[in-house]
């Protein structure tokens, strides 16, 4: 195949043109490091192992962007890669390339969700929980959680009094603001023993 014409274009692309009339958009990195330009030839399959050279290039650009914004766990990179449009082969093993690199590492990303969780007043079963829907393997997820030495008794005062202190004073206050924070994944007994300083009402709560 006989390149006819090798126009670079807007994001990092150059546009190929080939003498029987096809053309293809490959990464521009990689047309300047195989030296494409117009009166090259390149085989067909060549150009197929092209093509995916310059795939992989451009998710791992797109990914090491998306990363540079915020850490992500595997999944959910993978699934921004793919979302964007790009191969789920080459988005898989610009992944596997970046974990080697540690630049994704579900481990880390975990342990520093769960802190911040923990100093957000947020409970263990709903940091796991919140985890999970950022695509964190449960086993990651839970260690983690396990892992961030919250004192739950003391979450739950800093949460009362920042949130539900006022609420308490209303009628039955005290059981909406219990009710309200074993939806959150507090312990009932946790919650029971911090509340039951705000009002005896809580003597009549069922577990």
């Amino acid at each position: 195949m006989i390149i006819v014409s090798a126009e670079k274009q807007k994001k990092h692309l150059t546009r190929l043109v080939f003498a029987d009339g096809g053309e293809i958009l490959l990464d521009s990195g990689v047309c300047d490091n195989r030296a494409l330009r117009a009166g090259g030839e390149i085989t067909q399959e060549k150009l197929s192992e092209l093509k995916y050279e310059s795939e992989y290039e451009r998710a791992k650009e797109r990914a090491l962007w998306y990363l540079d914004r915020a850490d992500r766990t595997e999944k959910a990179l993978f699934q921004k890669l793919v979302t964007a449009g790009f191969d789920k082969r080459a988005s898989a093993e610009v992944i596997a390339r970046l974990k080697e690199l540690g630049l994704v590492d579900d481990t880390r990303f975990a342990e520093n969700f769960a802190g911040r969780c923990r100093e957000s007043c947020v409970s263990q079963r709903e940091a796991v929980s919140k985890m999970l829907a950022k695509g964190v393997p449960y086993e990651i997820a839970k260690a983690a959680a396990d892992n961030s030495d919250t004192d739950e008794e003391e979450q739950l005062r800093r949460l009362v009094e920042k949130k539900y202190a006022r609420k308490l004073n209303e009628e039955n206050g005290a059981r909406k603001v219990y009710a309200a924070l074993i939806r959150k994944g507090f312990s009932f007994s946790a919650v029971r023993s911090v509340l039951k300083k705000y009002s005896e009402e809580l003597e009549y709560c069922e577990e």
